[in-house]
């Protein structure tokens, strides 16, 4: 081989180098994204997705892929779905312990699960309005059941809640309201306290009507790994803190 021979050797040499490179550079994204290749469904995960549109005939389902599970990686055991119903959500489905489990209920039941909590705080502390944020997002059992089923079932008291007092309502004084706190911590107890409930009671101050933050916060009460806490936001100090149910039942 003469030189310029070489010399054009060398050049297509890194011109093949330079294309490689920009080939990866373009791919990385794309597997970065998915986390590998996608693997195909088996017979069983379509039936998976059978069943959904089975139980579930007032939605559509779309397969979008396997789930990412960890650190962007792709389970060959976990497959998402696209929902009609609730467009830019990963529903995921899976099998856990031989039973077919998903995220999608926690969508499905949302509103029923909120109104549930919503009657229940106000039928016990006499607000005049709340807003509720269900915090579990704990996957449940994907067969279809009813809301009332489904709710004493699976749900558990993990949520935060707002409540509001209109102007001119008897606002309930500080010994009022740790006694229907303390209610409400005896009928947790005696319904589903082994599900691992936790939750936070927001008390709004009089005539507010936004959501609440700190500053317009009168007393807020929490429920955290089997410990209580109540405290007085406006003058910030505790009634009770950290005190566990068991010990703060029996006392009262």
């Amino acid at each position: 081989m003469n030189g310029k021979e070489r010399g054009g050797y060398k050049v297509h040499m890194k011109r093949s180098k330079i294309l490689l490179l920009s080939a990866v550079l373009v791919m990385m994204p794309a597997m970065l994204f998915t986390g590998c290749i996608e693997t195909p469904l088996t017979s069983k995960q379509k039936g998976w997705i059978k069943k959904l549109e089975k139980d579930y005939p007032d939605d559509s389902f779309t397969y979008v892929g396997h789930s990412t599970v960890s650190m962007g990686a792709r389970s060959p055991s976990c497959i998402s779905v696209k929902s009609e119903n609730f467009p830019g959500v990963d529903i995921q489905i899976y099998e856990y312990d031989g039973e077919l489990v998903s995220n999608y209920p926690l969508y499905y039941h949302a509103d029923a699960v909120e109104e549930y909590f919503a009657g229940l705080v106000t039928s016990c502390f006499g607000c005049d309005r709340v807003e509720i944020d269900v915090t579990d997002t704990a996957d449940k059992p994907l067969e279809y059941v009813s809301d009332e089923e489904y709710i004493e079932e699976y749900v558990i008291h993990y949520f935060t809640a707002y409540l509001y007092y209109e102007d001119g309502h008897d606002y309930p004084d500080e010994d009022e309201i740790e006694s229907m706190v303390i209610d409400y911590l005896g009928y947790i107890n005696n319904d589903n306290d082994s599900r691992g409930n936790q939750m936070k009671l927001c008390f709004c101050r009089p005539g507010v009507k936004r959501p609440g933050v700190d500053m317009d916060l009168e007393y807020r009460f929490s429920l955290h790994d089997g410990t209580a806490s109540l405290s007085n936001s406006k003058e910030k100090y505790q009634i009770f803190d950290h005190e566990s149910l068991e010990d703060l039942l029996a006392s009262r």
